[in-house]
């Protein structure tokens, strides 16, 4: 489990937020059982944060500070970027409690190379970058693995393929995830649209 450190914020307004990002800080608040904390968090303990295990799996939120003060463990609720994508500007997380159940998006992570793409000269065309699931936060995966290499060419992996973990799928299990198709049929699909 990653750590995460926090400072307590007492003061919330618009000026204060901006403030924070100057002093490159992201404002987040945390909700759980107890009502709201508003924190801040250094901007470059989100970012490694998030290139390193992404937006998914459990946190240990250290809150410094405040009424709040304490280590909660979380989970990522809602993520604010720039108009750019680029940076975090805000971040809303989600108590949990390690008997309940949470719903949370994991990323979707192809295994292989294959078959049809290797050997028949066909394209991958992943659907699907993330599913959303429910488990106890002990059982949060960093990704969802999707072993792929057995694919030949029109073969269709759907979320209902996914078995043998720990996690249920909270979405629809019909959609696609992955296909292999020829790479002939793939060129006159892009121009049709």
């Amino acid at each position: 489990m990653y750590e995460l450190k926090a400072e307590a914020r007492e003061t919330v307004s618009k000026s204060s937020t901006s403030g924070l990002r100057r002093d490159s800080k992201v404002p987040a608040v945390l909700y759980g059982q107890n009502g709201t904390s508003h924190v801040a968090i250094t901007k470059r303990d989100v970012e490694f944060l998030i290139k390193e295990r992404g937006t998914s799996g459990l946190i240990s939120l250290l809150i410094e500070g405040g009424d709040n003060a304490g280590s909660s463990n979380v989970i990522f609720k809602n993520l604010q970027f720039d108009y750019l994508r680029k940076n975090v500007i805000h971040i809303d997380f989600q108590s949990t409690k390690e008997d309940s159940i949470v719903k949370i998006k994991v990323p979707i992570k192809g295994i292989g190379t294959p078959h049809g793409v290797m050997r028949q000269g066909g394209v991958l065309q992943q659907n699907a970058l993330e599913a959303e699931i429910s488990c106890l936060p002990k059982d949060i995966p960093d990704f969802i693995p999707v072993d792929i290499e057995k694919m030949n060419l029109n073969d269709i992996i759907r979320a209902a393929d996914i078995k043998g973990f720990d996690f249920s799928l909270a979405s629809q299990s019909f959609f696609t995830v992955a296909t292999s198709r020829a790479a002939r049929k793939m060129a006159e699909t892009a121009d049709e649209e």
